[in-house]
């Protein structure tokens, strides 16, 4: 598992890259507020079958934070350029929560560089109601640092079952989080509030495969529909007993749904 970094865009961007260099690409874009550890579950099954390149946004992880706003196309350019850097043409990619919304970014500004799309737990547009809600937080994060969102984070991500199942999974996830540089996490909120993708989904050509969390209430079911149904080749799978974090609550039946669908696009 070899860790690295990469000037682009003008600053440090942190990189892994494990698999076979033969092998089909997946990108793999983490929520808010974590880092590429998040896909500590989902490594060993990919980089059996594929080369995976997984990436810490601005900010998070070993990632340095450039400013304090970001935009959708800046994030996603991130990942061109990383590309780019690394000379590989062509990847999957797969983005959770904000992830996800790179994922629909980047397949509107770079298709020629995204051979298939998956989206996890996320969202086309941002809700006046939600941008004040994240603009409540980032006042909380600017005035008390991360560690006031802790709590209230890991209630939105889990399921109560699995919270009180798996305490050293929050203690784990609680570490991602307070590790998020407050720059960082506030670029990255601004971007989520300028969000509004639903209405340019038309146009996005790759495969794409849309996995709502079945106990999702940030993002729930109906919120992946609308991106399903916009996206001319795509499918929605439901995940089972899983809140937002499926990849983590629902590791194996994540993994099972997503190397699936890797396999079919990479023939």
């Amino acid at each position: 598992m070899s860790r690295d970094s990469a000037t682009v865009n003008g600053y440090e961007l942190a990189y892994s890259l494990d698999g076979h260099p033969d092998r089909p690409v997946v990108v793999l874009s983490h929520s808010l507020a974590t880092c590429m550890d998040l896909w500590a579950y989902q490594v060993p099954l990919l980089a059996h079958r594929f080369r995976v390149l997984r990436y810490d946004l601005r900010g998070h992880g070993r990632s340095a934070a450039p400013g304090n706003a970001y935009t959708f196309e800046e994030l996603a350019s991130d990942v061109a350029a990383l590309l780019d850097h690394l000379q590989i043409k062509r990847a999957a990619f797969v983005g959770l929560s904000i992830g996800g919304m790179i994922g629909q970014t980047f397949a509107l500004q770079y298709p020629d560089k995204l051979s298939g799309l998956v989206l996890c737990s996320t969202g086309s547009r941002t809700e006046p109601q939600a941008k004040k809600t994240m603009e409540d937080r980032l006042h909380q994060v600017r005035t008390e640092g991360m560690k006031s969102q802790v709590q209230a984070t890991l209630t939105r991500w889990f399921s109560s079952k699995f919270i009180e199942e798996a305490p050293a999974t929050m203690a784990w996830v609680s570490d991602l989080i307070l590790a998020t540089s407050v720059d960082g996490y506030a670029g990255c909120v601004h971007a989520i509030q300028a969000l509004d993708l639903t209405d340019a989904l038309s146009e996005v050509q790759a495969k794409t495969l849309v996995i709502p969390g079945e106990l999702d209430l940030g993002f729930p079911e109906n919120v992946s529909r609308v991106i399903q149904q916009k996206i001319p080749l795509s499918d929605l799978i439901l995940l089972k007993g899983a809140a937002h974090l499926g990849n983590v609550e629902q590791a194996h039946r994540f993994n099972e749904i997503l190397l699936d669908f890797l396999v079919r696009i990479s023939r």
